[in-house]
């Protein structure tokens, strides 16, 4: 199973320690650098600094050589498709091949009107993310590409260069719900698995018998839409490192983990002690 960190969101950090810390996790062995798609912290007015994401990983593709380095996961609805797409290729060109693509339907309101952007309802807002999927792949697979559907539209759109990688990045679908699930499993390389423990539980992470519930369902999905190839999982949740206790707990954890059928598992550390934990993980990451 490939192990990932993940700073969420990008706020109150300075961009000299990011860099510095996704080299950390790149010398730590960790797979995979991810970064959150959100425009300020908090819940309410911004109260720190928070760098955008996609100009983030622009920057980190270039201060990283061998670290895959993604977005847990784009809102649909922040950039028009085309352009996201455009983003997205001169990025993985910038990388050499490193990007991973994660997009999701979007979720908070607070931040989709304090930018001015339109909030639909649910069904609306999956629509969204299908058309920009639809729009991205056609970018990154065809010469020119044409869509039209309910909210998004191209005529003779052009991608050049095209991604590093063929036919595109791997793309990630966040979010919960049959039809998400069923545009991951109709677009998707792989589908990240949010946070379904217990409410008020005080655990950020799932159980195995969590993990083997979500499985079904995305095996569900991809029956439904008979897709052949399998759909990746990746989840992410916080993680503590303090002792030799908690190190161990953190490999059983991953251990049940990759038993229970999880392709990632991406480590989100406290801000405070990321930098300490990153390199302490070395022995769990490379196990």
């Amino acid at each position: 199973m490939k192990i990932g960190t993940i700073v969420s969101p990008a706020a109150g950090w300075k961009y000299a320690e990011l860099s510095e810390l996704a080299r950390e996790a790149e010398r730590a062995g960790f797979e995979s650098f991810w970064v959150s798609d959100h425009l300020f912290g908090g819940e309410g007015f911004p109260d720190r600094d928070c760098l955008e994401a996609w100009t983030l990983l622009a920057a980190l593709a270039r201060d990283t050589t061998t670290i895959r380095l993604g977005c847990l996961v784009a809102a649909a609805q922040y950039r028009n498709p085309a352009l996201l797409a455009k983003t997205v290729a001169g990025i993985d060109q910038m990388s050499h091949g490193r990007i991973e693509f994660g997009i999701g339907a979007g979720w908070k309101e607070i931040e989709y009107r304090a930018y001015g952007y339109e909030f639909p309802g649910p069904g609306d807002r999956v629509t969204q993310l299908r058309e920009a999927l639809e729009i991205c792949t056609r970018l990154w697979t065809q010469e020119r590409a044409t869509f039209r559907g309910e909210h998004y539209r191209v005529v003779d759109a052009v991608c050049a260069p095209k991604p590093a990688q063929r036919p595109h990045p791997p793309i990630w679908v966040g979010g919960s719900g049959p039809r998400v699930m069923r545009t991951a499993a109709r677009y998707a390389d792989g589908f990240d698995i949010g946070r379904r423990g217990a409410s008020g539980s005080g655990r950020s992470f799932l159980t195995v018998d969590e993990l083997k519930e979500a499985n079904a369902q995305l095996d569900e999905a991809c029956r439904a839409m008979k897709r052949t190839r399998r759909l990746m999982r990746s989840h992410w949740s916080g993680a503590e490192i303090g002792d030799e206790a908690s190190l161990r707990e953190l490999r059983r954890r991953i251990d049940d983990y990759e038993g229970a059928g999880l392709d990632r598992y991406v480590l989100a550390f406290p801000k405070e002690r990321a930098a300490d934990m990153i390199p302490r993980a070395a022995s769990v990451v490379r196990h």
